[in-house]
């Protein structure tokens, strides 16, 4: 026997649909997140820039000029800062897709078992 489609059905399968796509995209989140605290890729930022000697004419000026000590330490402490906010920005990530899919699991159970009476109740006749 074919179900009529009204207005009810229609919103608890609609519902039924966007909570699904948010667990999809929650767990496909949380899983992202994970690999890149398991395994992270750092920002592309150097420690030390690379100078490389410019073809002078004059032998006068030097080929290489160092950054000093304490440039270098704050492009150390710099790399730090942004290492730190990346992998605090990882974490945030990781539990925000993971309270999504806590979320949406009982929202889609919840009007998945509206739409199926008949099945736990077990109201199927053969």
């Amino acid at each position: 026997m074919a179900r009529d489609f009204n207005v009810k059905n229609l919103y608890l399968y609609l519902v039924c649909l966007v909570t699904l796509f948010l667990f999809i995209g929650g767990a496909i989140s949380a899983v992202n997140s994970s690999m890149q605290l398991a395994l992270p890729e750092k920002p592309n930022v150097s420690l030390v820039n690379v100078y490389y000697p410019e073809y002078r004419e004059g032998l006068d000026e030097p080929l290489f000029n160092p950054p000093s000590l304490e440039e270098l330490e704050s492009m150390r402490a710099e790399q730090e800062e942004m290492e730190l906010y990346y992998l605090s920005y990882t974490w945030r990530s990781l539990l925000g897709s993971i309270a999504l899919v806590i979320i949406a699991t009982p929202f889609y159970l919840y009007h998945w078992k509206k739409i199926k009476p008949d099945r736990t109740e077990g109201g199927r006749g053969a």
